[in-house]
């Protein structure tokens, strides 16, 4: 950890995990589940914000509905200077087709998540990275994501919570039009603004702004409204295990699932096609429970997990599910 987590209090956790479940809480119904008056809880969510605990709100994108594919970059410097580091952060934040992008310890520096049409499409992406910034990124192994799982932070509560969104899948485009992508490039990053306030930004009723948001949900384009919290402040360890299983069937997938929404500290589950099964990714604010979930999955397991390795994630870097309609909107 680089960093001290600050002192957060219980209410607070559940604040943040009410937040995480769902951003857009109307402050009232957020208030009736903490125990506290809205007026208490919005000067909260203020100390919490200024303090960096909340990062922003995000709107969590299914952008395979939109065509695409995802693919995680998994990188090793070689030859990296602070600023040549500080240059490679900044370039990968930039990208238009960067879902989300870590620093990590382990056998790796950076984990980057592309999204992208097709093979040749991530292809050109990472050729321009390498002569972006020749001999300073090697050692690179790509997975390719099939369904990525997330789940509610019920540590922050002592509960397990069911998985809240899921994207991925066969890419298949929905028709979007010049009005759609306003609203999507504004709600990306700003989950919780009311619709008359998108309204007034684009020069639409808010009603019509209400009916197409919740023709996108139907749609499954949009999956949930989430919190981007930073677990370094709340004093969170961050660690993700990469798994080989023997067959990954779907009776054994079933298992895979089942045994991590049983866990509150499992907020993340990724079934992969290369090079491995699943990712799986865990915060908590015990050192030692990275492990003994792990040792747990392997007993579940049994002799079908034939190898593993694990990376601690030391920053998050960037948090943008549908990065280049919200970037074309800046």
């Amino acid at each position: 950890m680089e960093e001290e987590g600050l002192k957060i209090g219980k209410i607070d956790r559940k604040i943040l995990f009410e937040l995480d479940m769902n951003a857009r809480i109307p402050l009232t119904e957020l208030a009736r589940r903490v125990g506290l008056s809205p007026q208490n809880v919005k000067y909260r969510m203020g100390q919490l914000e200024r303090k960096g605990v909340i990062r922003g709100y995000v709107t969590v994108f299914n952008t395979a509905k939109l065509g695409y594919l995802y693919y995680r970059l998994y990188i090793r410097y070689t030859g990296v200077s602070p600023s040549d580091e500080d240059a490679i952060i900044d370039y990968f934040k930039r990208h238009g087709n960067v879902v989300w992008f870590i620093s990590t310890s382990g056998r790796w520096d950076l984990e980057v998540l592309f999204i992208a049409r097709n093979f040749i499409h991530f292809d050109h992406m990472l050729k321009e990275a390498y002569e972006r910034f020749p001999d300073k990124i090697h050692n690179n192994v790509t997975s390719v994501s099939v369904s990525n799982y997330h789940h509610g932070r019920g540590y922050l509560i002592g509960h397990r919570t069911a998985f809240s969104a899921r994207y991925g899948g066969e890419p298949r485009e929905i028709p979007l039009d010049g009005i759609d992508r306003k609203i999507i490039g504004i709600i990306s990053q700003e989950a919780r603004m009311s619709r008359a306030e998108i309204g007034t930004r684009i020069g639409m009723n808010y009603k019509t702004v209400q009916a197409r948001i919740k023709r996108m949900e139907r749609e499954g384009l949009i999956q949930a409204y989430r919190t981007w919290v930073d677990f370094m402040k709340i004093g969170s360890y961050y660690r993700k295990a990469l798994v080989n299983l023997r067959k990954f069937t779907r009776d054994v997938g079933s298992t895979v699932l089942s045994f991590c929404e049983k866990d509150p500290n499992i907020i993340y589950l990724i079934t992969c096609v290369w090079p491995w099964d699943v990712e799986i990714e865990i915060e908590s604010t015990d050192e030692g429970k990275f492990l003994e979930i792990v040792r747990s999955f392997r007993e579940t397991m049994g002799d079908l997990v034939m190898d593993y390795e694990t990376l601690t994630v030391t920053a998050e870097h960037k948090l943008d599910y549908c990065p280049f309609i919200s970037r074309a909107s800046q």
